[in-house]
């Protein structure tokens, strides 16, 4: 796979400077994938605001996470200086996913997205948002590994992204979606998750849909008690942290119930390889090895 990323930093970096100008609403430039990538604001109850980006992946339909928007009662668009309002057309909190309804964007351009399965372990990978509520910004890395919750993959990147951008895009090096940036690790490092795009179907976006009055759950996968949490996300933390041999006792737990997934067999490398156990590391990245 060829490398591209340096000229489509470059680009995603001339339409932030660009997007000042509410024109470009109308006129978006469809060979930049970074023109699909808005940012969003949601203020609830209570008069707090909280902001966001989300990636229109259909006429009218932005996709975003749901921890952005879950407690909203007005979403607006943001593009410059241009403010459109978003409504909730299907809310799925348990795995963060969101789709907007937003009239006003039934003409601009939107991502081109990635064949599911596509992306593999060590593919570059480029995030995209608005941190903070501000300007656009994209950072590169890889995909560390892939990971699958329900319905929904989860893909660990080490391309970093801040508070803000939740809901941005996750692109491959060609620049097609193959995912939106979800959450991250305190600790930081290669620890930053985006959910697959493919946990959404073509029925869900293009429905005329209204938001079930109990959607069930209140918090993310991700946000559970760490007890509660995926054994992946337990040894991610865990990782982060370098608490080794609590991390020995999640991949062994982990190993046992999904031996297929060479990311079980890595955390379990990467515990016994700190705890200076060299023999059971080499077996378990032979595992891994073979897996991949």
């Amino acid at each position: 796979m060829k490398m591209r990323f340096p000229g489509l930093i470059a680009v995603l970096f001339g339409l932030a400077a660009a997007s000042a100008e509410a024109s470009e609403l109308d006129s978006p430039v469809p060979a930049d994938p970074a023109a699909a990538v808005f940012k969003l604001s949601a203020r609830d109850g209570t008069g707090r605001l909280k902001f966001g980006s989300a990636v229109l992946v259909a006429p009218a339909r932005l996709l975003t996470t749901c921890h952005v928007v879950r407690d909203a009662e007005t979403i607006q668009v943001h593009r410059g200086a241009a403010r459109l309002t978003a409504k909730p057309d299907f809310v799925d909190i348990e795995h963060d996913l969101c789709v907007l309804s937003a009239p006003d964007l039934l003409a601009a351009v939107t991502a081109e997205i990635a064949t599911p399965g596509e992306l593999k372990v060590g593919d570059e990978v480029l995030a995209v948002g608005y941190p903070k509520g501000g300007k656009l910004a994209a950072s590169k890395g890889n995909l560390k590994a892939l990971h699958r919750y329900g319905a929904v993959r989860v893909l660990q990147v080490s391309a970093p992204f801040d508070s803000g951008q939740s809901g941005g895009a996750l692109f491959d090096s060609t620049g097609r979606l193959v995912g939106i940036t979800a959450f991250k690790t305190l600790s930081g490092g290669d620890f930053h998750f985006a959910l697959a795009f493919d946990g959404i179907n073509e029925q869900e976006l293009n429905r005329q849909a209204s938001v079930p009055q109990n959607v069930g759950h209140k918090v993310a996968f991700w946000e559970r008690a760490a007890h509660a949490q995926p054994l992946f996300l337990r040894a991610a933390s865990l990782e982060a942290d370098q608490e080794w041999k609590a991390l020995l006792g999640v991949a062994q737990q982990w190993t046992a119930s999904d031996g297929t997934n060479s990311a079980s067999w890595l955390a379990l490398w990467r515990a016994f390889s700190s705890l200076k156990r060299d023999r059971d590391a080499d077996l378990a990245l032979l595992r891994a090895e073979a897996l991949n």
